[in-house]
């Protein structure tokens, strides 16, 4: 099952998922062990994107 934001967010990273992605280095899937931090989780768009999306991401900071 495909998680989706918890809550519908004001300014919210849906949009902008591409742009964020296109930012993160060529060899980003080639890391092993990741931490992902999220900062500004909101409803969550990019966390659940990043973690549905890149397998190397062992586990997650929200806050």
């Amino acid at each position: 099952m495909k998680a989706k934001p918890f809550v519908k967010w004001v300014g919210g990273k849906t949009q902008l998922i591409d742009r964020l992605e296109a930012l993160l280095p060529a060899d980003f899937d080639q890391w092993e062990n990741v931490t992902y931090i999220e900062p500004f989780v909101g409803g969550g768009d990019m966390l659940f994107y990043m973690l549905q999306t890149h397998s190397n991401i062992q586990s997650a900071i929200a806050a």
